[in-house]
This record gives structure tokens, C-alpha cells and sequence, in this order.
């Protein structure tokens, strides 16, 4: 086997999260709109990501000072971070996260997790169900400047674990994901997700599962 190190995802790759993105992009979007960005432009279904930058773009179109909009985006990004840690209580593991991490790891593995989420999250959720200790980099929101899908994310995690990008396998729920994996030149696998559509994501990917339990069989054909 030469895979050496699995990086993950972490909301509804490892945790079934608690988080209500929809209402949280709602409110978030309204504070936008509050603060000038042209009402219409975004909806509840854009990644964070995307909310994020159409705003900027929208208020430089503007000639929104540079100062005013850093004032915004912080506030957006305190505004996801309160969701986050809210949501901290309604959190539940996916099945299987933990036996597949201690079986990784027995396996002589090096674990990441990569996400979009604040950095506090995601290392109270993984402490709450016990994930921590197999786990040997967590590359979050506030580490990168650019989120996913851009590959930094992957990137640094890979720095952290000390691989090469052959060397290494992604597994997540979402295109977001495939794409990141994609761009960082890892392969990627696919759990299944029944709140997505996710065509485009099996393009993308070496393998599709249905349970975290299949991960390790399906490493080792690499």
C-alpha cells in the first residue's frame, strides 16, 4: 500500500453536523445586503466562499472603501463562527468515524482533517467525540486565505503530515471537495451524501462509498 496519510473533510464526512447553513447564510446575507451589497445577488444556496467574494466584488464595483469592506467580511466571518460554535451541541459523529480513524491508524496511517469551518469548531467537535487523538493536522478556515475548493487547504495539510500529493488520499461529501482534491493533485473519494447532487463529484472521483467502513479496503487497491 502506498497511500500514507488520508486527509479529511469534517462536517458530514466525519461529523453529522449540527449547523443550519441555510438560515445562517440567510442572516448573513441580509447583513450583507444591510451593508450595500446589491440585494439579489446572492441566495442560500452559494458556498460561503462564493457569498464572500460576489460581495466583495459587488461593493469595489461600488467604491466601497478597502477599509469598509474588510470591516464587513470580518463581521461575515464572526457571524459563521458564532453559527459554528452554536451548533457545537447537535453535532453527532458519522458512523463509523471513529473505528475507521483507529483502524487508519493501526494501519500505520498519518491522519489530516481539512475544512471550511473556524478553527475553534473544528477542534472542540473532534475533542467531543474522541477523534483528536488520531488525528495529526487540522487545517481550518483561519489557517488558509483562500477556502475550499482552492487547494491550500490540502496543500498545507500536506506540508503538515510531511507526504507527497501521490502519496495521499481526500475522502468528502461534496464537489467542493472533489474539486479541491482535483486542484491539489490527490486522489479523491466520494462518500455519499443524499443532500447533494453529486454528478459532477463522481466525476471526480476514484471511488464512491456509502460508509466510512470501506475506506480501508478501498485504500489499499491504490
Amino acid at each position: 500500500m502506498r497511500i500514507k496519510a488520508v486527509i479529511f473533510d469534517l462536517d458530514d464526512t466525519l461529523i453529522r453536523s449540527g449547523i443550519n447553513y441555510r438560515e445562517t447564510k440567510s442572516l448573513i446575507i441580509k447583513f450583507l445586503v444591510e451593508a450595500g451589497v446589491t440585494e439579489g445577488l446572492l441566495n442560500e444556496s452559494m458556498p460561503n466562499l462564493e457569498i464572500v467574494n460576489r460581495s466583495v466584488e459587488d461593493l469595489r464595483g461600488k467604491n466601497c472603501a478597502e477599509d469598509r469592506i474588510k470591516e464587513i467580511i470580518n463581521r461575515v466571518y464572526k457571524m459563521f463562527n458564532e453559527a459554528e460554535l452554536k451548533a457545537l451541541n447537535k453535532a453527532m459523529p458519522m458512523d463509523g468515524a471513529l473505528e475507521t480513524l483507529a483502524t487508519l491508524k493501526k494501519n500505520g496511517l498519518k491522519i489530516g482533517v481539512v475544512t471550511n469551518s473556524c478553527g475553534e469548531y473544528a477542534r472542540r467537535i473532534l475533542e467531543m467525540f474522541s477523534l483528536d487523538m488520531y488525528v495529526d493536522a487540522v487545517v481550518a478556515r483561519d489557517d488558509v486565505t483562500r477556502h475550499k475548493p482552492n487547494p491550500e487547504h490540502i496543500l498545507k495539510a500536506l506540508e503538515k503530515l510531511g507526504v507527497q500529493e501521490s502519496e495521499t488520499i481526500f475522502v468528502g461529501d461534496h464537489l467542493i471537495d472533489a474539486l479541491c482534491a482535483r486542484d491539489a493533485g490527490v486522489k479523491f473519494i466520494l462518500l455519499k451524501n443524499e443532500k447533494w447532487d453529486l454528478r459532477h463529484a463522481k466525476e471526480n472521483a476514484s471511488a464512491v462509498i456509502n460508509h466510512l467502513s470501506e475506506l480501508l479496503a478501498i485504500i489499499r487497491q491504490f
